[in-house]
């Protein structure tokens, strides 16, 4: 694993402290950046999946014959939402150990402390953190897609 920090830069200088902050300041609001292209991508799989279902209302007379292209469709949908989802996540917690290990550096550990306080993410009673949910939410839409194939199947 390479390592965050230079070694051969003289870390005491005003200069150092200057760029570090303003590197670690650039790095948490591409880290915010991140965050908002993950709430973008959920707004838009939302979207396919109410255009998809949308759809599907459309051929309720003729429900049966296109039950299963709408399934697997849906089902297609979820899967590449849910691992964007899951993507997303993992960027995100990469970023915040970096940002974690920048503030190492810096007066203030703000990052580190916050996510003490929510006791990591680990206590539903303390802090849930979205992710756990977002990653809950593509899996219900692909069961229901998988409950409409079954309807199909057993009602048609």
């Amino acid at each position: 694993m390479s390592n965050l920090f230079s070694a051969n830069i003289c870390k005491d200088s005003a200069e150092y402290q200057r760029q570090l902050f303003e590197q670690y300041r650039m790095y948490v609001e591409l880290a915010d950046r991140v965050s908002q292209r993950r709430s973008t991508i959920n707004s838009f799989f939302i979207t396919a999946n109410a255009a998809l279902l949308t759809v599907a209302s459309w051929f309720k007379d003729d429900f049966g014959n296109y039950m299963y292209l709408i399934s697997a469709i849906g089902i297609a949908i979820s899967l590449f939402w849910f691992f964007s989802v899951r993507s997303y996540r993992q960027l995100n917690s990469g970023k915040f150990k970096v940002i974690q290990e920048i503030e190492s550096q810096l007066p203030l550990n703000l990052f580190a402390y916050e996510w003490d306080i929510l006791g990591s993410g680990k206590s539903f009673g303390e802090y849930w953190p979205l992710s756990h949910i977002e990653q809950k939410v593509p899996i219900v839409f692909g069961l229901l897609y998988v409950a409409l194939s079954i309807f199909k199947l057993f009602c048609f």
